[in-house]
């Protein structure tokens, strides 16, 4: 790390922030000479060392989370939200909500179009503080990026996964079953009653779309590989699937590992239930499905899923690899239209952040002052208290007592392991973006 990097950039989740971050640090090194900093936000260890002047966090949706001590300590750096999710069932939307006047006032906000836009406006954000910029992922699958990945013969050798035979894709999100969709693990008390109704739909779609997955398994010759979602242990998945299905099926595969791009990019069909992952499917021209064995109510869906075809039994399912009447994919177009412009969001933002940091003043961010006005009860990273609780949660990794330890916000013992960021991770990824030096 450099002593004092003036770009820190904050990432949650190693599989879906990680090429971007690193992508953006490479750029912004070699094209402008800045100094750039990675690092996890469940690491907090040198936060009295380091001072950015420009601070990028992978969310902001309110003071009181997991991101307020770099915010508190860093108090004269200019915050700028990637805001890495955007797209929204509606009963997640009040959850959703920017929550506290320092949200609404003090982080810049970056939209992957107008309509996160007016959702952040109308709930308080000042209009200064919005830029749309598109989709920075989503970029990595058009020219000249989506020719950098880990192909099917990579990976094929690294879970022994067989690149012969075609492979099925299921990247899950069943986070109101497994703990990642905090709109139905931690509602706001309005939508209390929805929470329910949402977990009992999720779960009778989950029994059914496994036992489909199962029994294609059986009469198909396909690689079939199971991706839980950042949020998602592999553990509590599959134990899950045995429940409904008994034994799993030697061709079928759980893998959380590596980047969702990557098995995206080298798989030949991806379908899933509602994982944004089918847009990034349909912009990689992948034969992409969405799962509906019962039909969404109301407050399940959201504007995209009318552009993608849906298998809505095992029949339609086991045809994919036939010719068939299932309507067209238009998801691609929607998403150029909507939140993956067709201009380079990468070269978009970096130019943004080069601006800011030309134009960069100390910023006098009155964390203190907004400590009390929202009502935050994470406590400053600051004096017994804090440290205490460091103390004991660092004992509690080192004897590895945090598998069991539950602590005040959910978080997964394994999610922590794999986003651990060191040089070396940073490194490698950079040496595969750098071929991309000479073509932008």
């Amino acid at each position: 790390m450099h002593t004092n990097p003036q770009i820190v950039i904050l990432i949650e989740h190693i599989s879906r922030e990680f090429s971007i971050a690193c992508v953006l640090k490479m750029f912004l090194e070699q094209k402008y000479g800045f100094t750039v900093h990675i690092q996890s936000i469940w690491d907090t260890s040198n936060l009295n060392k380091v001072k950015p002047k420009l601070l990028l966090t992978p969310f902001f949706r309110t003071l009181n989370s997991v991101i307020s001590p770099f915010v508190y300590k860093w108090n004269e750096a200019k915050i700028i939200n990637l805001c890495y999710e955007q797209v929204f069932r509606s009963h997640q939307l009040k959850f959703r909500e920017p929550k506290g006047d320092f949200v609404k006032e003090k982080v810049m906000h970056i939209c992957w179009g107008d309509q996160f836009k007016d959702f952040l406006y109308q709930n308080g954000v000042i209009k200064e503080n919005l830029i749309v910029n598109g989709n920075l992922q989503y970029q990595l699958y058009k020219e000249p990026y989506n020719n950098v990945y880990d192909s099917k013969e990579i990976l094929s050798r690294k879970y022994n996964i067989s690149s012969e035979k075609k492979w099925l894709l299921f990247p899950e999100n069943y986070g109101a079953l497994f703990g990642g969709d905090k709109s139905v693990t931690n509602p706001v008390s309005s939508d209390l009653d929805l929470s329910v109704k949402v977990k009992d739909f999720v779960q009778k779609s989950f029994q059914e779309t496994m036992k489909w997955i199962d029994q294609f398994s059986k009469d198909n010759d396909f690689e079939i590989i199971i991706r839980p979602r950042p949020m998602t242990p592999k553990d509590e998945l599959v134990k899950a699937y045995k429940e409904i299905n008994g034994n799993i099926s030697e061709n079928i595969h759980f893998v959380k590992e590596d980047k969702a791009r990557d098995w995206i990019l080298s798989s030949d069909y991806i379908v899933s239930n509602y994982s944004t992952t089918l847009i990034e499917a349909s912009l990689a021209n992948k034969k992409t499905y969405m799962l509906e064995p019962f039909e969404f109510p109301e407050y399940m869906v959201n504007e995209w899923y009318k552009y993608i075809p849906k298998i809505n039994n095992y029949k339609d399912l086991n045809s994919i690899d036939k010719e068939n009447s299932l309507q067209p994919n238009t998801l691609k177009s929607w998403a150029i239209s909507n939140i993956s412009p067709d201009f380079d969001v990468i070269e978009k933002i970096i130019s943004y952040l080069a601006l800011e940091f030309k134009n960069y003043k100390p910023v006098s961010n009155s964390v203190d002052n907004y400590y009390l006005k929202d009502n935050v009860k994470i406590p400053k990273p600051v004096g017994y208290k804090y440290h205490s609780k460091k103390i004991a949660s660092k004992i509690l990794q080192l004897t590895r007592l945090n598998r069991i330890y539950k602590k005040d916000y959910h978080i997964h013992h394994e999610i922590t392991e794999s986003d651990r960021i060191s040089d070396e991770k940073i490194t490698n990824e950079i040496s595969r973006w750098k071929i991309l030096l000479e073509q932008i």
